[in-house]
């Protein structure tokens, strides 16, 4: 039996923000839902780009994320994040480049078509 979370407790855990517009927008109604999910976890993971100085000679940010490590993270089966990585692809959210024995860059596109900016600095 699972107990109640109590005073301070709520704030306790570290989250991973699903947006709104994936779970609501009428464009994203055929994405499955573990795409979504995997979607906001590859989000989350951006903000570990400038750490690793994950940028491309355009400046867009890319991220390193190795199967194993979000089988380990996310808990989905191989085949099932393999299946969600090709579903994000064919929908245009992510877009992998393989180098040849190299990791795959994961570039993670922006779902937010009125979101268009960069940022100087």
């Amino acid at each position: 039996m699972m107990d109640y979370f109590y005073n301070t407790q709520a704030q306790q855990f570290a989250s991973v923000e699903i947006p709104r517009e994936l779970l609501t927008g009428k464009r994203f109604s055929s994405l499955s839902a573990s795409a979504k999910m995997l979607y906001a976890v590859l989000l989350d993971r951006m903000g570990e780009a400038k750490k690793h100085n994950w940028f491309d000679d355009d400046n867009r940010v890319y991220i390193i994320y190795p199967l194993s490590k979000i089988q380990e993270d996310i808990n989905f089966s191989k085949h099932t994040i393999i299946d969600c990585m090709n579903e994000l692809e064919e929908f245009g959210l992510i877009y992998k480049l393989q180098a040849k024995g190299k990791p795959s860059k994961i570039y993670v596109k922006n779902f937010n078509r009125r979101c268009r900016f960069q940022l100087i600095g």
